[in-house]
């Protein structure tokens, strides 16, 4: 966007959101329009609207053209114009031709927005979008294209294409400039193929990388398991807390990492990811076996991801092999 135009479209009865007026937007070139549905028609709303829906959407326009309201002529709308850069121009008083472009689109939309809106003429704002996807779709009689395809380099998908397909392309012969939008848009559609071939071959690479890190089997219906369900109460540290929850009863299987799961508290069912479960080990046969009858026992075990790392075996010390031909006394701290 080099040169945009824009206006002020209204007062209209105030809607349920509280807007009463448009903000209206258009490039020169492409012909792309921009509404946005205000409540008032200040500077300092007009120009945040600008920076935050357009400007930062669409990147900052060399020039913008207006007429001389005083939202447009305010300080605060020219000091956000000179410090994004933008060279601020404005129509000749009494004199709308001067700004012809996005006028005749301001009668446009009016005229949409009317045989849309209802009677009561609350709602105009929940059209505007629609209104603007029926025009950037449309084919502009000065350039011959749609807003969207010298926008974006393709046209808008609309309910029409999904029913009848794309329309024909035109004939472009004698016409060198329409004939390089369509090599172009060839050239765009080989892009977008190779992308589409990368991130599939991305995709298989990422999920093979996860898989290899992946551990743990499928849940059939009925096993019972440890679902990770963080909590906060209040007082206690959430790091001291165990987050882990069960015995809860796998009910269904819906994918290969997707299960319907019944949670132990309030008798929940819930849909969870693999990655969130874990076997449940009903008991402890260790502790048992060992003779250690004096420590309480428990009647489960937590996952091992949760209970700690396990502790490394200890490896023999064995002496270096330019000490082996001596005799070497073990030494303790506070021997004299």
């Amino acid at each position: 966007m080099e040169r945009v135009a824009v206006d002020i479209l209204g007062p209209f009865p105030a809607t349920e959101r509280g807007n009463r007026y448009i903000l209206v937007a258009m490039d020169y070139f492409t012909k792309w329009p921009e509404a946005y549905a205000v409540p008032d028609q200040s500077a300092a709303t007009t120009a945040e609207h600008l920076v935050n829906e357009m400007f930062c959407r669409f990147g900052v326009p060399e020039e913008l053209h207006s007429d001389q309201g005083r939202n447009f002529e305010a300080q605060v709308f020219a000091e956000t114009c000179r410090r994004l850069g933008i060279k601020k121009t404005r129509t000749t008083p009494l004199h709308p031709q001067s700004d012809g472009l996005v006028e005749r689109f301001n009668r446009t939309l009016a005229t949409q927005l009317a045989i849309l809106t209802n009677r009561k003429q609350r709602d105009w704002d929940l059209h505007l979008p629609l209104v603007l996807w029926a025009y950037r779709t449309a084919v502009q009689e000065s350039t011959r294209c749609t807003p969207a395809v010298l926008m974006f380099g393709h046209e808008l998908r609309t309910p029409v294409d999904l029913i009848f397909g794309p329309p024909p392309e035109p004939e472009v012969e004698g016409e060198p400039g329409l004939d390089y939008l369509y090599h172009l848009r060839e050239r765009l559609n080989e892009v977008h193929n190779l992308t589409r071939q990368t991130l599939a071959a991305a995709g298989v690479r990422q999920k093979r990388a996860y898989d290899s890190r992946c551990s743990g089997g499928e849940f059939a219906a009925g096993a019972q398991v440890w679902v990770y369900c963080p909590e906060r109460k209040k007082g206690l540290s959430p790091k001291l807390m165990s987050h882990w929850i069960g015995p809860c009863t796998v009910l269904e299987r819906l994918s290969d990492v997707v299960y319907r799961v019944r949670l132990v508290k309030r008798n929940r069912v819930v849909v969870l990811h693999r990655d969130r479960l874990a076997p449940y080990q009903p008991l402890v046969h260790s502790m048992v076996e060992s003779g250690a009858e004096d420590q309480p026992q428990s009647s489960t075990t937590l996952p091992k991801n949760i209970r700690g790392a396990p502790e490394r075996t200890r490896r023999r010390r064995q002496l270096p092999q330019h000490l082996k031909d001596f005799v070497v006394d073990t030494w303790v701290a506070g021997d004299s």
